[in-house]
């Protein structure tokens, strides 16, 4: 139960946060009446650009201030499940507002800020997961809850669906590579060996009860994806298939740093409820306005082809957080397109579900001509009924190795739907 103004007003409340990024200290964020963000004196005085929290947030001596949560915040600002959790844990001794939330979770957070309540920040706790274990198909919701135990308060993450961020050691690809080559003295791998598979850096999700086997269904459609050969990031669903792992793409894992990531919410200057709002146009010219040159029209092609894949999915969530831009800090050249997360087919549990923005003015299923013009005016690609019908083929096409299951029973059936809808002669 939510606790009554009166019932909080006397409880402590965070006012400042202290902000780190990969390549060092950034500044203060503060909340007196409104949220100020400050960079450094030393950060103003040395600039690089290095140091900058955010695409449209250059560095500079003047603060930025708004009421709501700043944008580039609202990008890993918990919701959901996280969030719930969290004010369920602390709301009896702290004023949980939005500046709490990212002091618990700002540790480990999706990108390279961290936030802390003092100058020392990190998010190396030091514990390593097994990968193995996870994906085991014993014992899955009470590993779930052990796992959110001891990594909610590290797990800065948006999303609805129930989530935790952790490390892992690789022990499923130790397993296939100890098979392969048996190993000398005694079959353990070189120090070289095990080094390449620990490090791993993983969201782990459940299904919540509203969506049930949600995890699968979003397999199949990151499988589909992968298929296509579509930039997904590496993941892995476990055998009963109730837990997700996917391989953070924010994660370097040959420097041991990670990039920086805003997604639609922030580029846009948003704020989280109002992810909803907007058109799939508008991202498209967020794209063209912040990707390096270099990189932009590989990312308005894969852009396009997600979209493509989301129509063909029948993903109706595929709103401003479910896509952001990747880069090693602000004045990089190689800001481009994230890697596709978060899609899923949404229709078998909302048969009447839209798409979450808006195409060519309209909340609705498009048809062939006007995805391919999307396509072509807007997002440049040069022959984009080609690219349809290319993610037609490998959407119908696709069969799980494991076997047809219920939930994609009913996912293709909504797949092969929407491909006749989509394809040139309305078959597939």
């Amino acid at each position: 139960m939510s606790k009554s103004p009166k019932a909080t007003a006397g409880l402590p409340r965070i006012a400042t946060l202290h902000v780190d990024t990969t390549q060092g200290y950034s500044g203060l964020l503060a909340k007196n009446g409104q949220h100020v963000f400050s960079y450094a004196s030393d950060v103003v005085a040395n600039d690089d650009g290095t140091r900058g929290i955010s695409l449209a947030m250059p560095i500079r001596t003047e603060s930025y201030k708004t009421t709501p949560m700043l944008p580039v915040f609202q990008t890993i600002l918990p919701e959901g499940f996280l969030a719930n959790r969290v004010v369920e844990r602390f709301s009896k001794t702290l004023r949980v507002d939005d500046m709490a939330l990212l002091a618990l979770t700002g540790a480990d957070s999706i990108g390279r800020i961290r936030l802390s309540r003092t100058r020392e920040t990190g998010s190396d706790t030091g514990k390593v997961e097994s990968l193995k274990e996870i994906l085991s198909d014993t014992g899955s919701k009470d590993l779930f809850e052990d796992l959110c135990d001891r990594y909610l308060i590290s797990s800065g993450v948006a999303g609805i669906q129930p989530k935790v961020l952790l490390g892992a050691e690789d022990d499923v690809e130790q397993e296939k590579a100890s098979a392969a080559a048996p190993r000398a003295r005694g079959g353990k791998a070189s120090i070289a060996e095990r080094s390449t598979l620990r490090g791993k850096r993983l969201i782990i999700k459940v299904s919540g009860a509203e969506f049930p086997n949600l995890t699968e269904n979003e397999f199949h459609c990151l499988s589909i994806a992968r298929s296509l050969k579509l930039s997904v990031p590496d993941f892995w669903l476990s055998a009963d298939g109730k837990r997700l792992a996917i391989e953070r793409f924010d994660f370097d894992g040959a420097t041991g740093g990670f990039l920086g990531f805003e997604d639609m919410v922030s580029l846009q200057g948003k704020v989280n409820q109002r992810k909803y709002e907007g058109s799939y146009e508008a991202v498209a010219l967020a794209i063209v306005k912040n990707v390096s040159p270099g990189w932009l029209q590989r990312s308005l092609n894969d852009y396009f082809s997600a979209i493509v894949l989301s129509m063909v999915v029948k993903n109706g969530d595929a709103h401003l957080k479910n896509f952001g831009l990747l880069y090693s800090h602000p004045e990089s050249d190689d800001c481009r397109l994230s890697p596709i997360y978060d899609v899923v087919c949404t229709t078998v549990y909302l048969p009447k579900d839209l798409p979450a923005l808006s195409l060519a003015g309209r909340r609705a299923w498009p048809d062939r001509r006007t995805l391919a013009a999307f396509g072509r005016d807007v997002c440049r690609v040069g022959d984009p009924e080609a690219e349809i019908d290319r993610i037609i083929e490998g959407a119908t096409a696709y069969r799980p190795a494991s076997g047809e299951s219920g939930i994609w029973n009913r996912m293709k059936a909504e797949i092969h739907a929407s491909a006749r809808g989509l394809a040139q002669n309305g078959q597939v």
